[in-house]
C-alpha cells in the first residue's frame, strides 16, 4: 500500500466485450507471459478499455502456486490501494448530495474523534483526500488480527489519539490513515456500514458482481491467493485476509473484468463536463504537490496525462491507469509481493500500443 509514483448510477450499464484485436491480443500476450517467467509471478490477470468497451481481457498462470487452478479475468485479488479511488468516489458522492463539503473541519464531521494535537482541528475532508492532513502513514497494520466485525474501523479511528506530523496543507505526505478516516465519515454520513454504502452506490450499479470490500463476500472459487519468497523459494502468505479496520484503504477485492466496468464508467462520466465531481477527482488538487488529485495520482505517458493508483500489500500488487483524453483504460493484478516492477512493465507498454493504435 505504500505510493509507488513512477506517477447518479446507471442501472442499465454492463460494458459489452468488443471482440478482442487479433494484433493486439498477441502483443499483450507477449508482454504479460515476458514479465511472468522474467518475475516468476504465479498469476495475472489483466483488462484494457477504450471507448466504453472492453477490448481485451485475460487471465493468466495460477491462482495458487502448485496448483492447476487457473487465474481469469473474473479471478478476484486483493487490490491493496487501488481501493482508495472507490472510497474517493464514496466521499464524492457525498459530497455532491451536500451532506458534507470538502472545506469541513475533520473534527467537525467526526465528533468523538481522540486529539490533543491542536493542528488535527486545521484538517479538512479536502486534505484527507489529497494526503496533506498533516496525519502519518499507518506502521503496523497488524493484518494477524483480522478483525471482521461491522464496527471494526469505527472502534480503530476513535481510539486512536490523532496527531499531525507537519501543519495541514502546507506538505504531500502519503496517508492511508487519513482514506479509513474517510471511510469512517462514509459511514457516519450515509448511516450505512461503509462496505454497504459502496457496494449499494458503487459495485452494484455498474455490475460489479464479483467484488467486494470485504473478502468473506467473495466466492471461493474466485478468489486467489497472495504469494510471497522465503529465501528463493515462492509460497503462499498466510495473513490474508486483511482486517476491516483498514477497509476503506486497502481491502478491496475485486477482478480485473469487474476493474473494467468501473473504469469505462468513470470515463463516461468525464465526458459529460468539467465541473462534475468525477472532473474533480482526476484534476491537480493542491498547490504543494501537482501529481494528486482527489484520490487519484497524476502523471503522464508520452506526453498525455494519466491518471489512477497504485496498489502493493502482502502477497499483492496492483495498478490501475486511465488516459482521459484517449478514453482508455487498463488494469493490472498481480498475485506476489516480491517485485515491484512487474505492474508497470506491462502496463505502460500496453497503454502506449493502445495511444499509438
Amino acid at each position: 500500500m505504500k505510493l509507488l509514483f513512477l506517477f447518479n448510477f446507471l442501472l442499465f450499464f454492463i460494458p459489452i466485450l468488443k471482440a478482442q484485436n487479433t494484433d493486439f491480443k498477441p502483443q499483450v500476450d507477449s508482454i504479460v507471459n515476458m514479465k511472468m517467467k522474467e518475475y516468476k509471478i504465479p498469476g495475472i490477470s489483466i483488462s484494457v478499455v477504450k471507448n466504453g468497451e472492453i477490448i481485451y481481457t485475460k487471465g493468466y498462470g495460477v491462482k495458487e502456486i502448485g496448483t492447476d487452478q487457473k487465474v481469469t479475468e473474473h479471478s478476484v485479488f486483493h487490490t491493496a490501494s487501488v481501493s482508495k479511488l472507490l472510497t474517493a468516489q464514496a466521499v464524492m458522492q457525498l459530497v455532491e448530495d451536500g451532506k458534507i463539503s470538502l472545506e469541513d473541519r475533520l473534527v467537525d464531521l467526526l465528533t468523538s474523534l481522540n486529539y490533543s494535537d491542536k493542528k488535527v482541528e486545521q484538517i479538512s475532508l479536502k486534505s484527507l483526500l489529497n494526503h496533506t492532513s498533516g496525519l502519518p502513514d499507518i506502521q503496523n497494520y497488524h493484518w494477524e488480527n483480522n478483525h471482521q466485525e461491522d464496527n471494526s474501523l469505527s472502534e480503530y479511528i476513535l481510539n486512536l489519539k490523532l496527531k499531525t506530523k507537519f501543519p495541514p496543507k502546507t506538505e504531500y505526505k502519503y496517508s492511508n490513515l487519513g482514506y479509513d478516516i474517510l471511510g469512517l465519515i462514509v459511514e457516519q454520513k450515509s448511516e450505512l456500514l461503509f462496505e454497504d454504502y459502496v457496494a449499494e452506490t458503487i459495485l452494484k450499479p455498474i455490475g460489479m458482481a464479483e467484488s467486494d470490500f470485504r473478502y468473506f463476500k467473495i466466492s471461493g472459487e474466485l478468489s486467489v491467493k497472495p504469494h510471497t519468497k522465503k529465501g528463493s523459494k515462492i509460497v503462499v502468505r498466510n495473513t490474508y485476509p486483511y482486517t476491516r479496520e483498514h477497509a476503506p484503504s486497502s481491502t478491496l477485492n475485486a477482478s480485473a473484468y469487474d476493474l473494467s466496468k468501473w473504469m469505462i464508467f468513470f470515463l463516461q462520466q468525464l465526458q459529460k463536463g468539467k465541473n462534475s465531481f468525477y472532473a474533480q477527482m482526476q484534476n491537480p488538487s493542491t498547490e504543494v504537490y501537482a501529481h494528486i488529485g482527489l484520490g487519484f495520482q497524476i502523471f503522464e505517458i508520452d506526453g498525455h496525462k494519466v491518471i489512477g493508483h497504485f496498489g502493493g500489500d502482502k502477497g499483492f500488487r496492483s495498478l490501475l491507469l486511465m488516459v482521459p483524453e484517449k478514453n482508455i483504460g487498463v488494469v493490472v493484478l498481480g498475485n506476489c509481493d516480491y517485485e515491484e516492477d512487474y505492474r508497470q512493465e506491462i502496463l505502460k507498454p500496453v497503454i502506449k500500443m493502445i495511444i499509438n493504435n
